[in-house]
């Protein structure tokens, strides 16, 4: 879009009220029509709701900070975070988007069907062996209950990517420069079979999914870890735990966990 249409747009958005123009800085931010919007959308998913107070009850019990996302399309979508902001982080902010290409979103794959588990292989351009141990890594999650992301996902490589995503979305490339950076690290899902409980790894975070009615992963409330390494078994009940709250949130949105009557 040119500066001429961008202002135009903008214009008309401004007349609707659906943003609002500071004068001084020449700056905009959401208006207030949008809020009928978000309230719309809250009343169709309650889970978001119950999710939210799942979260600011983790929190609280855990001192951490504690993400709500959903699946959006072809992204992952930041909908909400509860608790104290960690010290480095590139989960971006609340409405900012990653695209669902392996590994990113396991969780939101773990209990789908094998072709959109196919899908979001073949969008990350992965070699047969990497596929095939991400597929055994949701199988994983699924037994479990809940995923883990390494620390590595926020290497400097992988930061980058992330950053000319947000800034160039629509440039061919940075997509391909996310999942290059991706394919170059080896170490992105925790495989707890291979581990014992004595071990420590450092990961991102564990993530839970919130089921919708029919049986869907409509949301993930996710841990943030700390900056230093944790046994496994201590990351294993913070996974259990997560789960409890997870269950929380479905069950009082009327959800219904897969496989469960």
């Amino acid at each position: 879009m040119n500066i001429a249409s961008a202002h135009a747009t903008l214009a008309v958005l401004s007349d609707s009220g659906f943003i609002v123009r500071d004068p001084v800085h020449r700056t905009y931010v959401l208006g207030p029509a949008l809020a009928v919007t978000g309230f719309a959308a809250l009343e169709q998913h309650p889970a978001i709701h119950a999710a939210i107070d799942q979260a600011e009850v983790l929190a609280k019990e855990l001192d951490a900070e504690v993400r709500l996302t959903a699946r959006a399309g072809r992204d992952v979508i930041f909908l909400a975070r509860r608790g104290p902001e960690p010290l480095t982080s590139t989960s971006g902010y609340p409405g900012d988007r990653s695209p669902l290409l392996a590994p990113l979103g396991a969780v939101f794959m773990a209990w789908a069907d094998d072709a959109d588990v196919t899908t979001w292989l073949e969008r990350a351009s992965l070699g047969a062996q990497r596929a095939e141990f991400y597929r055994r890594v949701l199988a994983e999650t699924r037994t479990r209950g809940f995923s883990v992301p390494m620390h590595a996902m926020a290497e400097p490589a992988i930061a980058d990517a992330f950053s000319r995503l947000r800034e160039e979305p629509t440039a061919d490339d940075a997509e391909q420069q996310l999942a290059d950076a991706l394919q170059q690290t080896s170490e992105m899902l925790v495989m707890f079979d291979e581990l014992s409980a004595a071990d420590k790894v450092m990961f991102s975070t564990v993530a839970a999914p919130i089921f919708d009615p029919i049986g869907r992963v409509l949301l993930s409330l996710s841990i943030t870890g700390p900056e230093h390494l944790v046994r496994v078994d201590e990351v294993l009940d913070l996974g259990r735990r997560l789960i409890r709250s997870a269950a929380i949130a479905t069950r009082t949105a009327r959800g219904r966990v897969p496989g469960l009557q």
